[in-house]
């Protein structure tokens, strides 16, 4: 049975804290990456990090480690997912929400998370990097509000695409489970694409005042 994605959103809020999941990275991807982090190198110092060398470094670090797997997640977002939702295509949708088996693994043992769920972690952790261990900085509190409306957005997501849904009954009683109609699917959909779209779009805001406005430099919004 699959794990809603509540208890999937907790799973990868653990694991990112102690190492990446594992989705493909084009080359394309790693090159904006890379020039993400020779980028940071020529921003001003924020606010919260004026004179510290160390939270410099962290910044260039983490735009490294996290920016290939956010890219891939926003680009997913903003062109494939529109795509699966007017093709009423809930099972890829599903996919991209889940952990399932890595294809690439012979053996079948191998975990993969989904494209979408893939960034959360990498969001999470991108907008701690931008504060003390000890000092949560005003834009890592706005970047995680941010990360938090976009989990309400997948556990919407989640509802469009589930097999059944629970059903209230006449007035409230004699409730149980029901399979959810295409009307009720696309319009879950729609409206976890705008709240999601929305928090993403709030997180990027956040992330390109410390970034260069140059091409591949800024997140275009989703």
């Amino acid at each position: 049975m699959a794990r809603p994605v509540a208890a999937l959103l907790a799973l990868v809020g653990a694991a990112s804290a102690l190492r990446a999941p594992h989705v493909g990275i084009s080359r394309r991807d790693m090159s904006r990456a890379v020039a993400f982090g020779a980028a940071a190198q020529l921003l001003p110092a924020p606010s919260w990090g004026a004179g510290s060398s160390d939270l410099k470094t962290d910044r260039v670090v983490a735009m490294r480690k996290y920016a290939p797997r956010v890219f891939a997640g926003r680009d997913y977002w903003a062109g494939e997912l529109p795509r699966q939702i007017s093709a009423s295509d809930w099972k890829a949708i599903n996919a991209a929400i889940s952990i399932g088996i890595d294809p690439k693994d012979k053996k079948g043992k191998r975990q993969q998370f989904g494209t979408i769920l893939a960034m959360v972690g990498p969001l999470e952790l991108w907008a701690s990097s931008f504060s003390r261990s000890a000092q949560r900085s005003p834009e890592t509190g706005e970047m995680l509000a941010a990360v938090d409306e976009f989990k309400a957005a997948l556990e919407l997501l989640e509802l469009a695409t589930a097999s059944t849904v629970k059903d209230t009954g006449l007035f409230g009683f004699f409730g149980g489970k029901k399979e959810p109609t295409a009307a009720e699917r696309e319009k879950n959909a729609r409206q976890a694409l705008a709240r999601g779209s929305k928090a993403l779009n709030n997180y990027f805001k956040v992330l390109n005042g410390f970034l260069v406005v140059m091409d591949e430099a800024t997140i275009k919004p989703v």
